[in-house]
Formats: structure tokens, C-alpha cells, sequence
């Protein structure tokens, strides 16, 4: 069985987000930002973090309004411990979107807006700048997701690897 984007989140996806190709312009605008901070581009592994919380209302709500990966994770805890409840269930929701994620990754290289190198494991963008075909793709799209997408590609770029899987408790 097919698994797909848990659309009663507090995100509100619209369906197409649910497809291969919302998730490949969402890798795009990911990749492009992290390229902003650093030459090379992300190891593939992080693009199933961002996804899950690019995806998600409760996590995508702070990206924006962040510069840096221990401020945003460090939002998540309050006394309660209701909010680190949330962030704590990022590996589930890794897990529940690893497949559509592979599938939007393939579709992206598939539409040369990013490629692979097979022997570093990394992402680049192709596609650098937005051409009026891309426009168009992103007029279909909530753009505000794209843009939440970019931000968290700075920030992850500015945050190594190891210290990403800190923050967020989750394992790659």
C-alpha cells in the first residue's frame, strides 16, 4: 500500500503537494538555498528532515522567523512539554514521508531541477533561477512553501550535519 501525506495536518496541503512534483519543486527551493550558504549542495540525506518539516503546519509555521537551527529547534519546548512532544515525532513523520520524498528527489532529477552525484551522496541545483516555466509551476503551489523550503536550505547549510540530528532528535 501507497503511503501518502497525512493531509489533516495543520498545514492544510492542498493535493498537490501529495504528488511527485510539488515535492520536487520543494527539493529545488531546499537545495537552492542551502547552495546560497555553501558551494556544494546538501548530502540527500537532510532532504528528508526538511521535507517533514517543510510539510508540516506545527513545524513550518517557525521557519521563516528563524536564522538558525538551535533557535527553531529550541521553540519546540516549553513547560509543558506539549510543543516537544511535537518535535520529538519528526523521525515518525521522516519515516511516513520517505517514499514520496524518494519519488519527488527522482522527479526533480527526472526534470533537471537538481542532480546527483552518486559518489558523494550530495544535491545541486540545475535549475538556478526561476524561468517563466517555473513561475508557473510555482504560481500552482503554495509559494509560501517554496520559500519556507529556501529558508531552511540556509539554515541548514549554516548547521553541520551532525548537529542537525542534535537538534532535531532525529537519526539519519
Amino acid at each position: 500500500m501507497e503511503k501518502t501525506i497525512d493531509t489533516n495536518n495543520a498545514s492544510s496541503l492542498d493535493e498537490v503537494w501529495d504528488s511527485p512534483i510539488g515535492g520536487a519543486y520543494l527539493i529545488w527551493r531546499f537545495v537552492k538555498g542551502y547552495a546560497k550558504e555553501r558551494r556544494l549542495g546538501p548530502n540527500t540525506l537532510l532532504l528528508f528532515p526538511a521535507m517533514a518539516l517543510v510539510l508540516d503546519g506545527a513545524f513550518s509555521s517557525q521557519i521563516l522567523g528563524t536564522g538558525n537551527l538551535a533557535d527553531y529547534s529550541f521553540a519546540f519546548h516549553d513547560s509543558s512539554g506539549k510543543a516537544a512532544k511535537s518535535l520529538a515525532g519528526l523521525q515518525d513523520r521522516i519515516m511516513d514521508l520517505r517514499e514520496w520524498t524518494l519519488k519527488s528527489l527522482e522527479f526533480a532529477m527526472v526534470t533537471r531541477l537538481v542532480e546527483l552525484n552518486p559518489e558523494t551522496g550530495l544535491v545541486s541545483a540545475v535549475l538556478l533561477d526561476e524561468v517563466r516555466t517555473s513561475t508557473k509551476l510555482a504560481r500552482g503551489f503554495k509559494d509560501n512553501e517554496g520559500l519556507k523550503a529556501e529558508n531552511l536550505g540556509g539554515i541548514f547549510a549554516r548547521t553541520n550535519d551532525a548537529d542537525i540530528s542534535y537538534y532535531l532528535g532525529v537519526r539519519f
